[in-house]
């Protein structure tokens, strides 16, 4: 839902922070539900693998209150599985905020905490927000994600802003997007991370191509050899809706 542009630009960029979903909504009244789920190739954040290049399953669960016909509030809960020489087993957003609409320009502002499962000392959270816009097949955005000082954080502040933009293929099934992002905190100094990628949705389901990559180099050893977490790669995604 909402997490979803705004991350992984996301989100995810957040560039395939939360790769292609599955989603199952009930709707009643003002207030609609829905549920996410979703399989990438490696799980991506801001650009660095959080899998060691590896497979993670993924999936969520959203509520959005309407307060008018332009104004919601929203809040939600999305997991990932990782690694346990990087983030751990698991990975929990937990998100809320408040969206809206006017004119031609949607808003959103929120905050959202991620929690590890089983790593010490990672656990942090950060305000965000984001204005966007949508033009007949595109669209684009802009936001921002700021961390207060915090323990975690090694008492420091930080920032990550991105953009975004999309364009849907007329008449096929077709999304083209891309992203850019820039990132200042406590894990990185001037960072920065893109990504070009494709989806596809047909019937009940959505399947998804990125190249991702980085300025930065994020090195880790696996078999008996140096590799690199932030690098190019082509991320791939499934998934189907119901």
């Amino acid at each position: 839902m909402l997490r979803k542009s705004v991350t992984v630009a996301i989100l995810a960029a957040t560039a395939l922070a939360s790769g292609v979903t599955a989603a199952q909504a009930q709707e009643s009244g003002p207030l609609t539900v829905s549920a996410n789920a979703g399989v990438v190739s490696d799980y991506r954040f801001r650009g660095v693998s959080q899998t060691e290049e590896s497979v993670a399953l993924q999936g969520g669960l959203d509520a959005n209150l309407a307060l008018s016909e332009t104004v919601s509030l929203y809040a939600g809960t999305w997991g990932s599985t990782g690694d346990k020489d990087t983030i751990g087993a698991s990975k929990i957003d937990v998100y809320g905020g408040i969206t809206g609409s006017s004119g031609l320009v949607n808003w959103t502002l929120g905050a959202i905490g991620y929690l590890y499962a089983d790593a010490k000392g990672l656990d942090y959270w950060e305000i965000n927000g984001e204005v966007g816009t949508e033009l007949g097949p595109v669209s684009a955005a802009v936001g921002i994600y700021y961390a207060p000082d915090q323990a975690n954080l090694g008492d420091k502040d930080g920032v990550y802003v991105y953009t975004n933009l999309g364009v849907a293929v007329p008449n096929t099934p077709i999304t083209l997007n891309a992203t850019v992002g820039y990132e200042d905190n406590a894990f990185w100094n001037s960072k920065w991370d893109w990504s070009l990628g494709a989806s596809v949705s047909y019937q009940k389901f959505t399947f998804g191509v990125a190249y991702v990559d980085t300025n930065k180099r994020s090195p880790y050893f696996k078999n008996a050899k140096v590799h690199n977490a932030s690098d190019a790669a082509i991320i791939f995604s499934v998934g189907a809706s119901f």
